[in-house]
């Protein structure tokens, strides 16, 4: 485990593997457990887990995160409120498929945040990527059906489902600011943060909307997203951003739209449709240029 945790590449691969189921249960429990509901018992019982791994460096963390406040506030509202929760909401009324696809687009986001943040510069070709990449997720939001652009009706789940890949391009820039602390502690401080975020909507949706039933669905979805896509996941993703950046970490996208696919068309039965192919091409083509290296001279 010591060895995988500081092999960038590798680790990206198995981060890839947890996080790939992530949609497809969230999908397929989708008429069972309410999505908040579902994101709040993920991160209450992943919150022991990381305590338990943090423990030995809580005491001499938290002093370092309380002077870094801000930033670790922001990166555990994105992160465990926001992220995770939209996507939950958005698979209610879309396809596994399309969230996996959608989610592929991270990298561009990514690279576009970059530039208007940073000011970093980007290249003809990168910039050419961005536009292909754009174009590659609308065709998935609009289901190949272009005159939906003019605001006839757009599927809300993919609303979702984007919201929640841009707020996560959102983390992934800024997750170099965070505090110098164990990643563990980190992972601690932000899931309480993000569930006394999350509380008063779990709230609102129990007494108004449903509650989270008592029956072995909602024991086994939640138990696999806290622990695989949960805290294996989420700190292999955050070790690989240390160790390969920003950019690369967030190829990432592809692997988990390879395995994620995988499981939705075998488990859930979900078709691969024209628009599936022409916007997934797009976006692979689309990443890979803009986040290709600028060449000096």
């Amino acid at each position: 485990m010591r060895w995988l945790m500081n092999q960038g590449y590798p680790l990206m691969i198995v981060t890839a593997l947890a996080w790939s189921g992530n949609h497809v249960v969230g999908r397929g429990v989708s008429d069972l457990v309410p999505p908040i509901g579902l994101g709040f018992w993920r991160w209450s019982l992943a919150l022991p887990i990381f305590a338990i791994i943090a423990w030995p460096h809580l005491r001499r963390d938290f002093p370092i995160a309380l002077a870094h406040w801000k930033i670790v506030v922001v990166l555990s509202v994105i992160s465990v409120a926001m992220y995770n929760t939209f996507i939950y909401i958005g698979l209610n009324s879309t396809l596994a498929l399309n969230s996996v696809l959608i989610n592929t687009a991270r990298p561009v986001a990514i690279v576009l945040l970059s530039y208007l943040i940073y000011r970093r510069k980007i290249s003809l070709v990168q910039g050419i990527g961005l536009a292909v990449g754009l174009l590659g997720t609308a065709a998935i939001v609009l289901r190949g059906e272009w005159n939906l652009i003019a605001g006839i009706s757009l599927n809300q789940g993919d609303i979702w489902i984007a919201v929640a890949s841009f707020g996560w391009a959102i983390y992934t820039v800024f997750l170099h600011k965070r505090p110098p602390i164990h990643n563990a502690s980190m992972m601690t401080f932000a899931v309480i943060i993000g569930l006394a975020v999350l509380a008063p909507f779990y709230l609102w949706e129990s007494l108004y909307v449903r509650t989270v039933p008592i029956a072995p669905v909602s024991f086994w979805s939640v138990g696999y997203l806290a622990v695989i896509s949960t805290v294996v996941a989420y700190m292999g993703y955050n070790r690989t951003v240390e160790l390969l950046g920003a950019n690369r970490a967030g190829l990432i996208s592809y692997l988990v739209f390879l395995f994620g696919a995988a499981l939705a068309i075998i488990f859930l039965g979900e078709e691969l449709a024209v628009y599936h192919g022409v916007g997934g091409v797009l976006i692979v083509i689309g990443t890979y240029l803009a986040t290709k290296k600028r060449k000096d001279g």
